[in-house]
This record gives structure tokens, sequence and C-alpha cells, in this order.
């Protein structure tokens, strides 16, 4: 019997806006761009970085700080000038959480709240377990504050703050440990395949994939 339900974040329960990529990639361009490259040219290499990232914090089961992946990616756009993008990566990571904040997030869909709220009704207990990137664990706590979720659930797990990413055993670990339930009693809800699905799988939960982002409370209620 599922008892505890624990939710990736990304794609799952809430999508980036579109004007938060674009603020920080016009940012970018105006402050720290010495070969005056597009912005929409800036946004598309963030971008594509990102997904490097993710892929070495998913093969390493780590994860690189994001003021770190900030420092790389200025490396790129002001010519590797190493002494100078780490000097101003603090003041863009800074810079890009206040935008992030500005331009925050939406809810995936709209039977997200109705979704948790069941769930809760059913004496389910709720937690997030998300790998981070650009974003990390503490601006994440205020967005999901600010979209009025935050309260359904009982912890929240952000590799950046455990310095471990799915799909390492490590990182489901600290799920099982704070949910204090064997991993049987633990659904794992995600939309990636290697980390959310078959990371869960291997350690021992129980894992739902999420295919469609309209998703409702029926696909979840079939796996209980």
């Amino acid at each position: 019997m599922i008892t505890h339900i624990s939710f990736d974040l990304w794609l799952t329960l809430i999508c980036s806006n579109p004007l938060f990529r674009k603020k920080r990639a016009e940012f970018i361009a105006e402050t720290y761009n010495p070969e005056n490259r597009d912005a929409s040219e800036i946004e598309r290499f963030i971008k594509e970085r990102d997904k490097v990232f993710d892929r070495y914090n998913e093969m390493n089961g780590t994860k690189l700080p994001a003021e770190e992946m900030y420092r790389q990616v200025l490396g790129k756009i002001k010519g590797n000038d190493c002494r100078a993008t780490s000097e101003n990566a603090g003041r863009l990571m800074k810079v890009s959480n206040e935008l992030f904040m500005e331009y925050s997030p939406h809810l995936l869909n709209n039977h997200i709240p109705h979704i948790l709220e069941e769930l809760k009704s059913r004496g389910v207990t709720l937690s997030i377990g998300s790998n981070t990137g650009f974003v990390e664990g503490d601006v994440l706590r205020k967005a999901l504050k600010k979209l009025n979720i935050l309260h359904y659930f009982s912890f929240l797990v952000f590799s950046d703050e455990i310095k471990t990413s799915k799909p390492a055993s490590s990182f489901f670990r600290h799920i099982a440990n704070q949910a204090n339930l064997p991993q049987s009693r633990i659904l794992h809800v995600g939309d990636n395949p290697k980390t959310d699905y078959q990371g869960a799988i291997s350690f021992g939960f129980n894992a739902l994939l999420i295919t469609n982002p309209n998703y409702s409370i029926d696909d979840i209620r079939i796996q209980l």
C-alpha cells in the first residue's frame, strides 16, 4: 500500500516562465557581453549548457553549484576570462534568482492543487524530491510558497542541498530516510524515464512516469 508520494518538481508540478529565461539572457547581453552576442543566442546557449550540466550531474551522482554553472557560462560568453567570471558569477546568480521570482514559474496544469488536496485528504504524505540546476532549493521553496502549494509537502529534498542527484541511490535514500517508511510504500512521480522512473525502481520505490502534462488525480489513483 502506498502511503507516501514523492514528486519531482519540474514538468511534474511546475514549469518555467519563458519570460524568466528571456530576461536573464537580456541581462547577460547588456552586462557581460564583450562580443555583442544577441540575447536570443545567449538564451539558446544557456539552454544547451543546462542540458550538459544535467547529464554531468546524472552520470556522476553529484550537483554542480549554480554559481559554478554561471561561472562556466560567463567564461564562454566573456572569452574565458576566469578572473572576471569568478567575480561576476555570484552577482549574476543573485540577479537571476530575483528574475526567477519576478517572472515566477507556473503550475504544470490546473489539476495540481486538487491532486495534492485529495492525496492529503486520503492520508498520503507528500514530499518533493528533485534535481536542481541554475535555480536551487532555497529559491524554489519561495516559488512554491508563492504558488500556494508549499504547505502540502512534509519535506523537500533538493540535489544542491544534499550534494547528490537522481538517479543515484543516495538521492532516493534521503527520501526514504525522511519518510521513515519501507521503499515499497513510497511512490516517486516524475517525467524523466532515467532519473525519475528507472532510478526510483532500481532503489526499490514504486514509480509513475508522467507523459501527459495535463494529468489528473485519476492518473495517480491507479497507482495507490
